[in-house]
């Protein structure tokens, strides 16, 4: 059981949907794109205002709620149920474009990235060995998490364009994030006392996303993405004398994403649907990677400025 909740605490998930091109309704853009998971689902919401023909600006958030039953490692009669709710917000209130013909767009941005993560878990542990001990074999727990993170943000890409093809490849990175985060545990009979909590304060860097998005022929498309963080964080465990700790651990996770889809342009609007898998990974101090893929279903509607 120990360690297991070091794996829950860093969750800069991946970017949101990026929204393309342009209160006239030929400068706004917009993007909703539901995407249904094994154990949750994802909401991108994109949008954006072209002030001048150069200069605009571009809200990106994601609201991902999961909820999931599993064993804890190690511990085959056991019972951990999951609950997680993560907002993210991509706030870029002025992005240029240094190039913009009906070909090319080459531009860069600067903002401010935001994520909430809500974590709650309870169930249950029987460890017979733990009479060897004089202790109960049969032990429930909670554990409650809240963090926040708040960093500046660069955004920058190119898009391409063709008869045939549509292109564009960004990226952006967080150089440096502050955290706030607050825990409260709970292992009852096995721990005294039963309860535990413990607020951190502290800094991380950096967090990276990139995305390549490619159309073909207006109806076929594909899409890779891929984020990674590191972060340095202490957690609440305990140690072998059944001591409440709170040890720190240097955790990097990243994530790749292919996505295929069919998309139904209709009248400055289009409607897509499609398939999505992701490669998930943590690695916690110098352990092994921790490896979890899932699979989800794409819908989304977008609209484009004229």
């Amino acid at each position: 059981m120990k360690k297991i909740y070091a794996l829950l605490l860093l969750c800069l998930g991946p970017l949101c949907a990026y929204t393309q091109n342009t209160l006239s309704i030929d400068n706004f853009s917009f993007s909703l794109s539901p995407k249904i998971l094994e154990d949750g689902s994802i909401i991108d919401i994109g949008v954006g205002l072209d002030y001048t023909d150069r200069l605009r600006g571009e809200l990106r958030v994601r609201n991902t709620m999961s909820s999931k039953n599993e064993e804890i490692a190690g511990v085959a009669d056991s019972l951990n149920a999951v609950n997680e709710h993560i907002f993210e917000a991509f706030f870029l209130p002025l992005e240029y474009s240094f190039v913009k013909s009906s070909g090319a767009r080459l531009w860069a941005g600067a903002g401010v990235y935001y994520e909430y993560d809500k974590l709650t878990e309870k169930g249950f542990f029987n460890m017979p060995e733990l009479e060897d001990l004089g202790r109960e074999r049969v032990n429930a727990y909670n554990n409650d998490f809240a963090m926040h993170i708040i960093g500046p943000l660069i955004d920058a890409g190119v898009d391409f364009n063709t008869n045939w093809l549509n292109t564009t490849l960004s990226a952006g990175i967080v150089p440096v994030f502050f955290l706030t985060a607050v825990q409260e545990m709970r292992i009852v009979p096995l721990l005294e006392p039963h309860h535990a909590n413990y607020t951190q304060h502290t800094w991380g860097s950096p967090y990276f996303y990139a995305r390549l998005d490619s159309t073909f022929f207006k109806y076929v498309n594909l899409v890779l993405l891929y984020d990674a963080a590191q972060l340095r964080y202490q957690y609440i465990d305990f140690d072998d004398n059944l001591h409440w700790i709170t040890p720190e651990s240097a955790v990097f996770t990243q994530s790749l994403k292919i996505e295929a889809s069919l998309l139904l342009p209709l009248d400055g609007m289009s409607f897509q649907v499609g398939y999505g898998y992701t490669f998930d990974s943590m690695r916690v101090d110098s352990a092994p990677p921790i490896d979890g893929n899932r699979q989800y279903i794409i819908l989304s509607v977008r609209k484009t400025g004229a």
